[in-house]
């Protein structure tokens, strides 16, 4: 047995070296928790009898050193291990927003073709449709022109034919008249021929009178009649009323209207009558040439006729 005053001073000492001890193995338990894995083991005997003598194996500067460096290299490894795993999952992470990219960009270049395409055919469409809307309306024209052309052509035959069914009409009845005319001046030279020559005098006076007052009564009654069908193709109405138009109209022979102009008048009547007398067309003409020459130029007062 150690005395009391030989124990004080080893006692002592123990527990100096024993809290060193414990504060070497904190501090590496606090570097890594895993330094002594698969290492060496510290072991450090508790006191359990303070009279018992301490005995405890130390860690040597160069083995603490070499754990050190060995869990620093650990360490750096583990970071490297992170930083290329991070660096990885980053450049996939890239890799993967550039295929997105691509296939996104690649979806809208496809979805814009189609739309284009379908654009296209649109376009085309429209314009087939409006090719065949222009051909139809130009086909729509011309049949339209070539049937006005036609009835132009029938109107204007028929024109042709009235004329001269009418043309033969009255040169029919002039023949008729002249030839009566002839008969009437022979019946009358053959009556003349019979009375005595003293009266040959006074009936050549009494022809001339009586020629100059048929002729009047001749141009009065085509006078009449002329303004008969002026009045036919003349279209009036109320405002007209107590209104006049003085007109002059010029005629071929057979009644064709050379030329008409208005010589004064209401602007309006005078228009109306004028498209009237054009209407016409034409007029009765007595075979006579002494009543022609007094109807050829032809000035008379056209009033409208309103019941």
């Amino acid at each position: 047995m150690w005395s009391k005053t030989k124990m004080e001073p080893a006692f002592k000492k123990s527990l100096i070296i024993s809290g060193a001890l414990h504060l070497v193995v904190a501090v590496l338990l606090f570097v890594n928790f895993n330094f002594f894995k698969n290492e060496e083991i510290l072991v450090v005997p508790m006191p359990g009898d303070l009279s018992a003598p301490l005995n405890a194996t130390t860690v040597d500067q160069s083995q603490f050193d070499e754990l050190k460096e060995r869990n620093q290299q650990k360490k750096k490894d583990e970071e490297k291990r992170k930083k290329d795993l991070e660096k990885k999952k980053q450049q996939e992470e890239r890799e993967k927003r550039l295929e997105e990219q691509r296939l996104k960009k690649q979806e809208q270049e496809k979805k814009e073709a189609e739309l284009a395409e379908k654009k296209a055919a649109e376009e085309k469409k429209k314009q087939a449709i409006e090719k065949e809307k222009q051909q139809k309306l130009a086909a729509e024209k011309k049949k339209k022109e070539e049937e006005k052309k036609k009835q132009q052509e029938l109107e204007k035959k028929k024109k042709e034919k009235l004329a001269k069914e009418k043309a033969a009409k009255e040169k029919a009845a002039k023949e008729k008249a002249e030839k009566e005319k002839a008969e009437q001046e022979k019946r009358e030279r053959e009556a003349a021929e019979e009375m005595l020559a003293e009266q040959l005098e006074e009936e050549a006076e009494a022809r001339r009178a009586a020629k100059a007052g048929q002729i009047l009564t001749e141009k009065q009654r085509y006078l009449a009649m002329i303004i008969a069908k002026i009045q036919q193709n003349w279209f009036v109405d109320d405002t007209m009323r107590g209104k006049e138009c003085r007109v002059n109209i010029r005629l071929a022979s057979n009644g064709f209207v050379t030329s008409s102009s208005v010589l004064g008048g209401d602007r309006a009547l005078c228009e109306s009558a004028m498209r009237a007398i054009q209407k016409a067309g034409n007029f009765p003409m007595s075979p006579d040439p002494d009543v022609y020459d007094a109807l050829k130029d032809l000035t008379t007062i056209l009033r409208p006729e309103l019941r």
